[in-house]
């Protein structure tokens, strides 16, 4: 088979060499010339662009159209002679909110008044008021006795500030102080017993009562009493109702429903009621009389039956007996 030579053994044909520049003169002169040549096509190019706009000043539209309407109101409100509002007031619109604005500042403000007062009950899923009138006047009562105090020890003489006298403390000892301190001391007891009255009334659990009786303890009140009158005054709310209270019973036509096949309807009167379960005892004292009767019987009859079986059993095995010994 013939081969082409065109597919085999050929030889990739040289590529062609650059000729290089011999020297750094030669370039010189072929760039020069590169420059020359590209300078008259960058003028021309230069030359076509666009122009710039006149630097004139023109009329701007908007805002002639602007001018003319301003010098046309004026020219107006000049022939017309009239005041010119910019924006309407006094409107009924407007005293309307004033009004209900001035209702609304009212109603809080009674209701801030009732609040200090502690008049103000909260309504039905309504959040109790979050400030504590009560403490927080107690604090400024304090406050002012201590601003009050220490003005005092300020502007008067040193010598009744600093005079020591005796006094009697929470604990009930004698003790030695200036004035200050016993203030002090009085404040603080009665700060100690706003918290725990606060405390007492935010607590869940309920306050022990103060009169409870603890050990042994004899009341001599019910024996002699201090006031006499009192006593006889007790003794006539007493309950006078009769002792023993009186019988009360089923009352079976006080209810509209189906009775049972053993259900007994016993008379109100109690003569005729006790004559009624009289009966029903001894129909019932018969009725067991007759039951334990009739086991009685069935219990004879069953040990009847058994004897007979058993006389039986004996006469069976009598007559196998004599049988086998009569096939000897």
């Amino acid at each position: 088979m013939p081969q082409d030579p065109n597919l085999y053994g050929q030889k990739p044909q040289k590529r062609a060499k650059r000729e290089t520049l011999s020297s750094s003169l030669d370039f010189t002169a072929q760039l020069t010339s590169l420059m020359s040549n590209a300078a008259p096509q960058g003028s021309a190019s230069a030359a076509s662009g666009r122009p710039r706009p006149s630097k004139q000043s023109k009329d701007d539209i908007f805002r002639a159209a602007g001018k003319s309407k301003k010098a046309d109101t004026k020219e107006r409100d000049a022939k017309s002679e009239k005041l010119v509002l910019k924006e309407v007031t006094g409107t009924e619109e407007e005293t309307r909110e004033r009004e209900w604005a001035k209702r609304k500042m009212e109603s809080k403000a009674r209701l801030y008044a009732a609040m200090k007062r502690g008049d103000y009950v909260p309504k039905d899923n309504e959040a109790a008021p979050l400030v504590d009138f009560d403490r927080k006047w107690a604090e400024n009562v304090e406050g002012k006795d201590d601003y009050e105090t220490s003005s005092d020890d300020d502007g008067g003489n040193g010598s009744d500030g600093e005079q020591v006298i005796e006094y009697e403390d929470e604990f009930g000892r004698t003790r030695q102080g200036t004035k200050a301190d016993k203030e002090k001391m009085e404040r603080r007891i009665r700060r100690g017993l706003l918290g725990a009255e606060e405390l007492e009334r935010m607590s869940a659990r309920p306050s022990a009562p103060s009169n409870l009786i603890y050990g042994d303890a004899i009341q001599a009140m019910a024996f002699a009493p201090d006031d006499a009158n009192k006593m006889e005054e007790l003794a006539r709310k007493r309950d006078r109702s009769e002792t023993p209270p009186e019988m009360k019973h089923y009352d079976a036509d006080h209810e509209v429903r189906t009775k049972g096949v053993g259900f007994y309807k016993f008379s109100k009167d109690e003569e005729t009621r006790a004559k009624e379960m009289e009966s029903l005892e001894e129909e019932r004292r018969k009725t067991e009389g007759q039951r334990q009767q009739r086991e009685a019987q069935r219990a004879a009859r069953r040990r009847e039956i058994e004897q007979r079986r058993k006389d039986m059993g004996d006469r069976r095995a009598k007559r196998q007996a004599e049988s086998f010994l009569d096939g000897l």
